[in-house]
């Protein structure tokens, strides 16, 4: 406890001073602002709304809006696109996804009439976050594929590496983690290239999760510690807040260490609170809870679910939303409620079944079976059990399939291989001809050169 309250202090330091510094360029921007006209005027507003956006979300608006109406006024329509830009990350930040949105599309429908194809990439890349955040991925992905293609074609290095590493949040979220590892490695290279050590590190981190989904915790655990180093130096809050939630996680599910895990989870808590970060506390307060559901203390379990589930409501976090769900349930499960258990399980899959959350299907089933058994409903555990021996039929189907293409490649390797040596063979017999035939060629030649020099010194012999 002692150790957390003391990295809180530091942390709350450290914000402290960047909140003071930030605070003397938002009162030296204030101050030039008013000499300022043109475009230069609303480039410091749009920069005072960025420094405004994470320690007042509402000033950050009205900054925005102070460069919107000034744009208006002076008939600066070629700048609204980028201030509408700034809007929408604003009303991201602060969790209205619906108003993010409509910003956003009227940036892009703006900025399409431009050449400023950095802020479009930026706006199509932020859009796809706010779809991603609403657990819309197929939409997400369109925004991102859009930036890449722009990205691609106007060799803009960093805003395509921006687009290849949120795709590859997109198919970690729906679970293609093969898809989301590629990805992941293809931006890691275009930051290395960048030589930006940051964002390297949140790749990272990102990829050691998909390693920790492939069960390499080892490997995950050391990928986690190398981000979290890069992040502590560099005082990237943000990133911390993530890293120590999955570096809890880590400790939580794979080495059954409650202490390490609660400590990571308080210390990402504190950051995410402090930064007010509502969709990063969702998911913190659900795995907390899930701590003190272990511990049997269920009070204390569901007031941290309660409180995951409240904001990510609040915010329209579909993934957050059902991620409560299924740990209330399992909570009720554990403690014997099956009935109320099953509940949430119905929540959760409703929510799962409305944004393609496709984790849930296989745990909802398997919790849905045991509570059915331990409620002695026969008929519905048998309702529940047809599905499971679907999904097995159709895994076993897959898995078939799969052998099928692995044998049928390993068949043509071997064929390939009789080919090969026929080939070799074939080759050596022919280099083989190939070599009597210059030998026999040279040796002809040799007595061509023979003959011509004999016949020559005759012909001399002959001359008067």
């Amino acid at each position: 406890m002692k150790t957390t309250l003391l990295f809180l202090l530091v942390i709350i330091a450290s914000l402290q001073v960047r909140a003071d510094a930030d605070t003397k360029k938002i009162d030296s921007l204030n101050k030039i602002i008013s000499q300022q006209t043109g475009r230069e005027r609303i480039e410091t507003l749009i920069y005072l709304s960025e420094l405004y956006r994470e320690l007042s979300p509402g000033q950050s608006l009205k900054t925005d809006t102070l460069a919107i109406d000034y744009a208006k006024r002076e008939g600066l329509d070629n700048m609204k696109g980028v201030i509408l830009l700034s809007m929408g990350k604003t009303a991201t930040a602060s969790g209205d996804y619906s108003l993010a949105a409509q910003y956003l599309n009227e940036a892009i429908d703006l900025l399409e009439r431009t050449d400023n194809f950095i802020e479009l990439c930026r706006a199509y890349i932020s859009l796809g976050i706010v779809h991603k955040n609403m657990a819309d991925y197929q939409s997400a992905l369109l925004q991102f594929d859009k930036a890449f293609e722009l990205a691609f074609a106007k060799n803009l290095k960093d805003q395509l590496a921006s687009s290849v590493t949120n795709r590859a949040t997109v198919y970690f979220s729906m679970g293609d983690y093969n898809n989301a590892a590629e990805n992941y490695r293809q931006a890691m290279q275009a930051y290395k290239e960048l030589n930006d050590s940051v964002r390297y590190a949140v790749l990272t981190m990102n990829l050691g999760l998909v390693y920790w989904q492939w069960n390499k915790s080892d490997l995950a655990l050391e990928m986690m510690l190398e981000a979290m180093t890069v992040f502590e130096k560099k005082e990237q809050f943000v990133e911390l807040g993530k890293v120590y939630n999955n570096i809890g996680r880590i400790y939580y599910q794979d080495f059954k260490d409650t202490t390490k895990a609660l400590s990571y989870y308080e210390r990402s808590l504190a950051i995410r609170e402090l930064l007010g970060n509502q969709l990063g506390m969702t998911v913190v307060l659900a795995n907390i809870g899930n701590i003190y559901r272990d511990k049997f203390q269920f009070e204390k379990a569901f007031s941290y679910f309660s409180r995951s589930l409240a904001i990510s409501k609040i915010i329209g976090y579909k993934e957050g939303e059902a991620l409560a769900y299924y740990y209330m349930a399992m909570a009720h499960k554990q403690n014997k409620n099956f009935l109320l258990s099953n509940s949430y399980l119905d929540s959760c899959m409703q929510v799962a079944n409305q944004h393609n959350l496709r984790v849930y299907n296989d745990l909802v089933n398997e919790a849905k079976m045991t509570n059915y058994f331990n409620l002695q409903d026969y008929d519905s555990f048998l309702v529940e059990y047809k599905v499971f021996v679907a999904g097995y039929d159709s895994t076993r189907r897959a898995l078939a399939n799969i052998e099928f293409r692995e044998s049928s490649s390993a068949k043509r390797i071997s064929e390939l291989d009789e080919e090969t040596n026929e080939l070799k063979i074939t080759l050596r017999a022919k280099s083989k001809t190939l070599l009597i035939f210059q030998v026999t060629t040279g040796l002809l030649a040799l007595l061509a050169v023979v003959l011509f020099i004999v016949m020559a010194r005759k012909t001399n012999k002959n001359k008067p």
